[in-house]
């Protein structure tokens, strides 16, 4: 029953985004990513990190074999990905309800109050189910990128329930279940780095707050633990190493405690009112102090630590003086152990993140309800009305806030008008329109968006670019004007900043400045290596002055040094195609054909340049395989006829034909 409610109730409230779009990092981690549409990369993502054009370090493979596992399932459809997002959430609730059954009891065996030691259960469902129901975790379950928080959750928790069983468990049976709990637990540090604070805090629970375990178990545990963490650093070893963006700031210390004591206030009024939610969002007053209307519109920053502060107060009074104090105590130390991480103590790559509380807010909540339980002992109807108007409550929220997930544009506008209306916002606003063709709107965003942002080069780049879609070459030169030195800062600061250099080399070829484009684009290549979009533009430059067989070895080198990348492949296959080298062309499309399961292109291509050395057999054969991955497709049908007409298979090609014309007809 337990786990109907928990996935009904996650499916009811997430219902919104099921049919969602792909958002913010969704475009690239389930869209351009290559390591998730085959099987062939299933040891190769250890190797590398979860970005691959970026400064960021993340470490999360496991989230990457879980997007292989939907794109296996759904073809790539964003409903397949948002319904396993909402299962993760929901199970991983259902697990925190499990763990709290077995962790409270103890802990509350010593409680003088009779009603507060049979509250365990009571108090474990509560939880759960306002965990489960929150709207401050929709960045987390709503938002596709953002599972690796569940992801963590759920492998985390099921190997801290798995440990909790070997004290029940015999011979293979508690074999079985330690390698379980470790296997489980190096997943959930493969899925995100946060799972740290997990192991944290099995380790704290287990030293600290276990009576009843001998110190020889706590010891076996205690190696187990210590010998995944060496598991998960020899993993965390194998991708290359990355330069950073420089090293962090990090500002004074009195700073970073004001900062501390804002994020606390800022997630402490999440917590009690989830109205103004912002995906992530700034607390720094750099431009609060411009003027009184700007002090105005940032004054809650100013009642944030005061919120903070009164927060830490009551929690140091609870734990001193309330009934269940080792409670309060294991609550607290939960909350600030994973809350510590993401404080602003140490530098971040923002200031407050709605889904990096998901973690922490277990904490927050296990300990409110164990604060508020001699309340609820008094006036038990009342609180059992009021507990169920605060889930419906939030539960509506959470639905509202999942509506807004579920399009681009409500999302980043709903965003910006709460106040999250960072540079990165603005400018994927000024990107979606740019995708839908209206440059006139993403002009206009641009615009605004370096006038708060002056030094935001992404913004000023993409309006070089919008300006030259619009014909406006002149405006754009400066925006997009290439300097070496300038570039070496760009590269220092956004990885993104090479697309200025394609763009201007693109402008200068389009002109006739052949040379000049390949000084650009050649200067950026030094600049940002292993950039295929560089490598790319250069052999399209040199393709269409030299002819396709002077570009045959500048794509190959790419190709063979980034086996994964499918594109380069694609592209090795087609200009060996033109220079008339068949094998190497069929080599390059047998091997692009590995590296997605549902892309027709290769297998389409193949069949083409088998048929066209007279090898008819083969190229059905690959031209049927091409249908296979892609059966909505009337094309496919038409090039097998074409094949099978030459061959004089003429009622197979009639065939072909009937059914290319069927699913045109039904095409919207």
């Amino acid at each position: 029953m337990a786990f109907v409610f928990f996935l009904c109730a996650a499916f009811a409230i997430y219902g919104p985004v099921l049919n969602g779009e792909l958002i913010w990092d969704d475009a690239y981690l389930v869209g351009e990513n290559p390591f998730f549409r085959s099987p062939v990369f299933i040891w190769e993502v250890f190797r590398h990190y979860l970005f691959f054009d970026s400064f960021s370090t993340y470490y999360r493979p496991i989230q990457n074999w879980s997007y292989m596992l939907d794109y296996w399932l759904w073809r790539g459809e964003p409903i397949g990905y948002h319904i396993t997002n909402v299962l993760l959430h929901a199970l991983s609730a259902l697990l925190v309800w499990r763990l709290f059954r077995r962790l409270l009891p103890p802990l509350l065996a010593r409680v003088a109050d009779a009603r507060l030691r049979v509250a365990g259960p009571g108090i474990a469902w509560a939880v759960a189910a306002v965990w489960l129901v929150h709207p401050m975790h929709n960045a987390a379950v709503a938002y596709i990128s953002g599972r690796a928080d569940s992801l963590a959750s759920l492998f985390a928790l099921a190997a801290w329930l798995a440990t909790l069983r070997l004290d029940e468990a015999r011979g293979l049976r508690r074999v079985l279940l330690a390698v379980g709990a470790a296997v489980s637990m190096l997943l959930a540090l493969c899925s995100k780095e946060i799972a740290l604070v997990w192991l944290g805090l099995f380790v704290l629970h287990l030293l600290f707050f276990t009576r009843d375990r001998p110190w020889r178990m706590r010891g076996a545990l205690l190696t187990g633990a210590l010998a995944v963490f060496a598991c998960y650093a020899w993993l965390h070893s194998l991708p290359a190493p990355r330069t950073g963006a420089g090293p962090a700031v990090w500002e004074p210390l009195p700073a970073r405690l004001l900062l501390v004591l804002r994020a606390l206030g800022d997630y402490t009024s999440i917590i009690f009112a989830p109205a103004r939610l912002t995906m992530d969002r700034s607390l720094s007053t750099l431009a609060t102090y411009r003027g009184g209307g700007w002090w105005l519109a940032h004054l809650r920053l100013e009642y944030l630590p005061v919120i903070g502060g009164l927060a830490l107060a009551a929690c140091a009074y609870a734990c001193t003086r309330g009934s269940a104090r080792r409670l309060l105590l294991f609550a607290a130390c939960w909350f600030v152990i994973a809350f510590l991480p993401i404080s602003n103590l140490f530098p971040l790559n923002a200031e407050v993140a709605e889904h990096w509380i998901y973690l922490a807010s277990i904490g927050y909540l296990l300990f409110l309800a164990v604060a508020l339980a001699p309340v609820a002992f008094r006036w038990p109807r009342l609180a059992a009305g009021l507990g169920f108007a605060a889930l419906l409550a939030l539960g509506v929220r959470t639905g509202f806030r999942a509506h807004e997930w579920a399009d681009q544009e409500r999302f980043l506008k709903a965003t910006i008008a709460a106040g999250g209306g960072s540079p990165r916002v603005l400018n994927n606003l000024g990107t979606l329109y740019a995708n839908r063709g209206d440059l006139i709107r993403q002009e206009d965003v641009l615009r605004r968006t370096l006038v708060l942002f002056p030094d935001y080069a992404p913004a000023r780049i993409n309006l070089g670019i919008n300006l030259t879609r619009q014909k406006r070459t002149k405006e754009a030169e400066p925006l997009l004007s290439y300097d070496l030195d300038a570039t070496r800062l760009n590269a220092s600061t956004a990885r993104q900043t090479w697309r200025s250099a394609t763009n201007l080399a693109h402008t200068a070829s389009e002109s006739g400045k052949t040379g000049e484009a390949l000084d650009i684009v050649q200067g950026a290549q030094r600049e940002f290596s292993g950039v295929w979009e560089l490598v790319g533009m250069e052999a399209a430059i040199r393709r269409k002055n030299e002819g396709p067989a002077a570009v045959v070895p500048i794509i190959e080198k790419f190709a063979q040094a980034h086996w994964w990348h499918r594109e380069s492949w694609l592209s090795l296959a087609r200009v060996c195609a033109e220079a008339g080298d068949s094998d190497r062309a069929c080599a390059a499309f047998t091997h692009a054909s590995r590296l997605d399961i549902y892309d027709a292109r290769p297998l389409a291509g193949l069949a083409r340049v088998e048929f066209a050395r007279q090898r008819g057999d083969a190229a059905i054969f690959a031209q049927r395989q091409a249908i296979t991955r892609a059966p909505d497709h009337p094309s496919h049908y038409l090039d097998l006829s074409r094949m099978l007409e030459q061959l004089g298979r003429t009622d197979e090609s009639a065939a072909a034909v009937r059914k290319a014309h069927q699913l045109t007809a039904l095409a919207p």
